[in-house]
């Protein structure tokens, strides 16, 4: 996804995209909360969540995603 200025939230559903290998989330400037969801993408092997809104990264840091994503050899948020 990229470059959606009026995007403001992300739900995944578990079990929506069970193979997926790679993410991209950039320049969403009003996505300022971790997308629901995203933790349970057992598969992903890469995830970039870049420029977002000045509060992601808060989000993520309150939410312990870099616990929760461990699994994602490649992470840049």
């Amino acid at each position: 996804m990229r470059r959606m200025p009026n995007v403001k939230k992300l739900e995944i559903e578990e079990g929506a995209i069970p193979c997926v290998d790679e993410i991209y989330i950039m320049s969403l400037s009003e996505l300022s909360m971790v997308p629901h969801g995203i933790e349970s993408l057992g598969s992903l092997k890469k995830l970039w969540m870049l420029y977002l809104h000045k509060d992601f990264k808060a989000d993520w840091g309150l939410n312990q995603m870099h616990n929760k994503m461990k699994h994602v050899p490649e992470l840049r948020a």
